[in-house]
């Protein structure tokens, strides 16, 4: 049998398996994600709008860390936040005040440092500042290239996707639902690519690994039309690191084990 052969299987495969997963605990999985765990505590001191700005900031300079996003990123942004929760920002001003002490000891700082204040200092900014959920609901995909257009990247690119993925959160932290993350690939980062390879895919450029998952969500999406790539890359990326073991007890903390005996005997755990 063919190599693409054996990937197609393999796609279709984890796509049935995922398919099995009921709704809730897919929202389950969307709030174990360190952005939600780390940022959630603000959504209410802050209001919907400067949290949505916050999330989409933080987001856009979540690459090239010191070490694991969960461990030296999003805490340590919530420890020099926390006392913003008494005395929240008042403007995009504030919060890149209260942001660029950070970015000064990050990797790349010059950069991530150029890239807040391009971000906070545009109308975008602004205007999400005074939006509610049901405007950012309805203009999502707008802000999605606007966003790529002020960064002067391409709205595929990874950073921009994965902000999107932090707008789209703070949306559900709002409980709003009905905002189309659809045309919005998965993120490309190392986790992504790793478990595509445990696959039996080795693609030869990031589209390869878009058209890869995109395929795997469309299949799942049959079955419920309310999950999204949020969903599926941030289960992706928390289980791509995961051994035999901690693959099952993921599964069993969730309470479906099931599942993580079928993805053990697909991965040849």
């Amino acid at each position: 049998m063919l190599r693409n052969e054996n990937v197609n299987i393999n796609k279709r495969i984890l796509a049935k398996i995922l398919s099995k997963i009921p709704w809730d605990i897919w929202e389950k999985i969307v709030e174990k994600e360190p952005e939600w765990q780390n940022m959630e505590c603000f959504f209410l001191p802050y209001g919907f709008g400067p949290f949505a700005t916050l999330m989409l900031a933080t987001g856009l300079n979540d690459y090239q860390l010191k070490g694991k996003a969960e461990i030296v990123y999003w805490p340590k942004i919530r420890t020099v936040l926390n006392n913003s929760i008494l005395t929240p920002p008042k403007s995009p001003d504030d919060l890149y005040n209260l942001l660029e002490p950070f970015y000064q000891k990050e990797r790349f700082k010059i950069n991530k440092i150029e890239r807040l204040y391009r971000f906070l200092k545009s109308s975008l900014a602004s205007q999400l500042w005074v939006s509610t959920p049901q405007k950012v609901s309805a203009d999502f995909l707008d802000i999605w290239n606007k966003l790529a257009e002020i960064m002067h990247q391409n709205p595929q690119d990874k950073t921009i996707v994965f902000a999107m993925k932090c707008l789209g959160i703070s949306l559900l932290i709002a409980k709003e639902y009905r905002f189309d993350f659809s045309p919005i690939p998965v993120p490309v980062d190392l986790r992504v690519r790793k478990f595509t390879n445990l696959l039996g895919f080795n693609p030869s450029s990031d589209d390869d690994v878009r058209d890869f998952w995109s395929d795997i969500l469309s299949i799942i999406r049959r079955r419920d039309s309310r999950i999204t790539m949020i969903h599926l890359d941030s289960l992706v990326w928390q289980i791509s690191s995961m051994n035999k073991y901690e693959l099952q007890k993921y599964f069993i903390d969730l309470g479906i084990p099931r599942i993580g005996e079928y993805l053990c005997t697909l991965l040849q755990l």
